[in-house]
């Protein structure tokens, strides 16, 4: 996947990831960092793989070939986050700011413009479900749920995302 090694290595990202660290360091719980990017990443490809979705996903996205539709679910799931140190510091939706943030880096890893579509819709969806969602949103959305074991949490009693949080990836139907 060199379009990822090329994306982990990019300095526009690594930028906007340390930009994250540096407005959480006093955060408990729920970092924004690497490791949560490559967990989101990691299970939305699971969660295509054990749907036997992977073909479907090239072909509804008219993606070249299971490859291509691998590195744009990972850079899907590393780029997710980009942009939530502008929401801590300014209020803006980080989902939203993201995907605007992910079209200045992903032409310069070699995504054509069908890809980075596709890659900043799934980023600007991935906050919220809805039934217009592209599969790659969804996948992002569940994925991003499923990354953190919430129940487990010291904090849990205090989180305000626990109630709306998919702890099991079968407790949801296709």
């Amino acid at each position: 996947m060199k379009r990822i090694e090329m994306l982990l290595r990019d300095p526009l990202y690594h930028d906007y990831m340390e930009r994250n660290i540096n407005e959480e360091r006093n955060l408990k719980y729920c970092r924004h960092d690497l490791h949560h990017h490559t967990d989101v990443a990691r299970i939305a490809y699971i969660l295509v793989l054990e749907n036997n979705d992977l073909g479907y996903f090239v072909m509804e996205a008219n993606l070249s070939g299971r490859l291509a539709a691998k590195e744009l679910i990972y850079a899907a799931g590393l780029l997710h986050d980009i942009g939530k140190w502008k929401e801590y510091q300014m209020g803006v939706d980080h989902a939203s700011y993201g995907s605007r943030l992910a079209r200045d880096i992903l032409p310069r890893i070699h995504f054509n413009e069908n890809e980075i579509e596709i890659i900043c819709r799934a980023i600007y969806e991935h906050r919220n479900i809805s039934r217009d969602m592209s599969f790659l949103g969804e996948r992002i959305h569940r994925a991003d749920n499923l990354s953190r074991v919430c129940s487990q949490c010291d904090h849990r009693h205090r989180c305000p995302k626990i109630e709306n949080k998919e702890f099991s990836v079968t407790s949801f139907e296709y």
